[in-house]
């Protein structure tokens, strides 16, 4: 079974690059421009995990973490924040206080670290260690 990522981010340069690259890889990718649409699409359609920016347009992703912990049929995937902000430990910390919470990580990161964690994330909860 392909994994399937739901990846909520309104920057569509950033979402079209990054949808591209996971599915070269081989991954169900589907997309949403905004946090109330990203939560729906979690509802309807259960990834295997969501890739999430933390400025939303219509939310932060603390926000969204707060309503996919909440809500029954979405408490159970994983969220890995991806964002520009992912480097500010503040946000970092604050991110990782929801139960939804995988890790966080920055868009400057390689493309081969993000990868490795999405596939860590989706294979075991586990994230990997890069120096």
């Amino acid at each position: 079974m392909v994994p399937k990522i739901l990846i909520i981010e309104d920057d569509w340069d950033f979402q079209a690059m990054i949808s591209a690259f996971l599915c070269e890889q081989g991954f169900d990718v589907e997309s949403a421009d905004n946090g109330k649409i990203g939560i729906k699409k979690a509802l309807c359609s259960h990834p295997d995990l969501i890739l999430m920016d933390y400025s939303l347009g219509d939310m932060n992703g603390n926000d969204a973490a707060f309503w996919l912990d909440h809500m029954k049929g979405t408490r159970t995937i994983p969220v890995l924040l991806l964002s520009a902000m992912g480097g500010d430990p503040e946000v970092q910390e604050e991110f990782r206080k929801s139960p939804v919470c995988r890790g966080v990580l920055s868009k400057t990161q390689p493309l081969a670290e993000i990868l490795d964690t999405i596939k860590a994330v989706i294979a075991n909860g586990a994230i990997p260690y890069h120096k």
